[in-house]
């Protein structure tokens, strides 16, 4: 896939609610948890995730409903472990290390100055 410029604060709305999609941090994120958890290097999260869809740049609420209606982490071991990665004892959630995860989380985001992935309102 291309390399492109990732975009922060992207709007997408319905008659009835509105995303705001920060596709950048939401990407960086998962880089990050692909190396932390996914045991791989930042370069091959990187080039892993450019040949992902996850990468291009979301057109509709539908896509961002797709997007977000799993854990950044799945999608994290799913592009660095391919499909059915959990058959290979590879977690698909953070669910047993709920504590550290969410700590190590929050320092990234601070660390690197990245947004919540998504945030849902009411219009």
């Amino acid at each position: 896939m291309k390399d492109q410029e990732l975009k922060d604060n992207l709007q997408f709305e319905d008659e009835t609610e509105g995303i705001i999609f920060n596709h950048y941090s939401f990407c960086e994120i998962i880089k990050h948890i692909m190396v932390q958890y996914g045991n791989i290097t930042y370069q091959e999260a990187d080039k892993k995730l450019k040949n992902h869809f996850l990468y291009k740049e979301p057109k509709s609420l539908d896509d961002i409903y797709y997007i977000t209606r799993e854990l950044e982490f799945h999608w994290a071991m799913l592009i660095a472990h391919g499909h059915m990665y959990w058959l290979k004892g590879i977690p698909s959630d953070f669910n047993e290390f709920k504590e550290e995860y969410l700590a190590w989380e929050d320092e990234v985001r601070k660390k690197y100055n990245l947004k919540e992935s998504y945030n849902y309102y009411d219009i």
